[in-house]
């Protein structure tokens, strides 16, 4: 929550919170179900609560645009795969119409069609948050040292993800990490009617990672961790994954190879990944790359979890940084990562206080309405 001590920004805030209403266009290419989306999510459903008027655009459609639909926010199917002039010309269209004051773009390619839309529509404020930490080609180096200097503020979600935005030719004057944030839990409460259900047994240590099943997000590196595991440890575990995706049938196969049929539990997609994680004892991550800031992470720290995950992106801020509550491993370190996991399955005390700092760092620096006020700030 934020501070009185924060003077005029916080009288601010509450003026903004009591009334002061601004026309917002959210702008996303795949309106999926992903971390990105939940951002997005996030943003609209607070500042719609506080009064200001929210609009949608988007390309492909998905459970995002499906949940703006239901909630009754204004949305644009924008087609964003032919030309981007084109594309730029109907958002100027929609924006003039609907006397939009702020496009908040995600991703590259959005953030040129919203700049590309000033040129026949010049009163928004374009911000775009950036969620990815990819170096980029020559190409998109050469379009972002042409573009982003136009932007009004560009946002990263973690400090990676700002170095790598540098290297990518984005304009350095413009860039402010903003961390994704949660709702903080005060007092989680421990669920374990889940487990049944996913065949867990009493007293088996639950490790569970919410991840799609592509290649970035590392779960056949996943498998040989719990290999290396198995070998150290007598004690029942099992290993829950949540998510779906084109390596599906691949991971199965390799745990049953691997003698894991009995330990890896496939759920597929969950809607209830909440459940999941007040039922679990630890959660990981082993994405390779492309983690910039992950929201379940996030979620699971909300659930004081302790944490065991690669080095990639923004894993360090969440698990190290400043108050510690898990380990950060390098990828591809199977052993140092199975030995992680089983110190913190044997060493009680360590649990304890990375549970319990878990949920101190979500209060003290991922607190969503932080994350909103700064969001806010940055479009003024």
């Amino acid at each position: 929550m934020l501070d009185d001590g924060d003077g005029i920004l916080y009288n601010k805030w509450n003026q903004f919170r009591e009334g002061y209403q601004l026309r917002i266009l959210f702008l996303i290419n795949f309106a999926g179900k992903a971390g990105t989306e939940k951002y997005v999510e996030n943003l609209v459903r607070i500042f719609s609560s506080a009064g200001n008027e929210c609009h949608f655009a988007y390309n492909i459609a998905g459970e995002l645009s499906e949940k703006m639909a239901e909630r009754g926010i204004p949305c644009l199917q924008l087609d964003m795969g032919g030309s981007p002039l084109a594309a730029a010309r109907r958002l100027a269209e929609y924006c003039r119409g609907n006397k939009i004051e702020v496009i908040h773009a995600q991703y590259p390619r959005e953030n040129i069609i919203a700049l590309l839309s000033l040129r026949r529509y010049s009163a928004p404020h374009v911000v775009y948050t950036n969620h990815l930490t990819i170096r980029s080609g020559l190409k998109w180096r050469l379009l972002n040292r042409i573009f982003t200097p136009k932007d009004h503020r560009i946002i990263a979600v973690c400090r990676e993800g700002r170095d790598i935005m540098v290297e990518n030719g984005v304009c350095p004057e413009r860039i402010e990490v903003i961390y994704n944030g949660v709702e903080p839990e005060k007092h989680p409460v421990r669920d374990l009617s889940v487990r049944p259900e996913l065949g867990i047994g009493e007293g088996e240590f639950m490790l569970s990672i919410l991840a799609r099943y592509a290649p970035e997000k590392g779960l056949f590196f996943l498998l040989d961790s719990l290999a290396e595991l198995k070998k150290l440890t007598d004690r029942p575990f099992r290993c829950v994954i949540c998510g779906d995706g084109e390596q599906f049938d691949a991971v199965k196969q390799k745990a049953a190879e691997l003698g894991l049929g009995d330990i890896v539990v496939q759920t597929g997609y969950r809607n209830d990944a909440n459940r999941i994680l007040r039922a679990s004892d630890l959660y990981l991550n082993t994405s390779s790359c492309n983690e910039a800031m992950s929201f379940a992470i996030l979620e699971a720290m909300n659930c004081a979890l302790p944490l065991v995950v690669t080095d990639v992106g923004g894993n360090r801020d969440l698990a190290e940084t400043n108050i510690r509550c898990g380990f950060v491993v390098k990828y591809g370190d199977a052993a140092g990562f199975a030995g992680a996991i089983h110190r913190l399955m044997e060493d009680e005390s360590l649990y304890r206080q990375f549970s319990a700092d878990a949920l101190r760092k979500i209060s003290e620096e991922f607190d969503l309405e932080k994350l909103a006020w700064d969001v806010y700030r940055a479009y003024q």
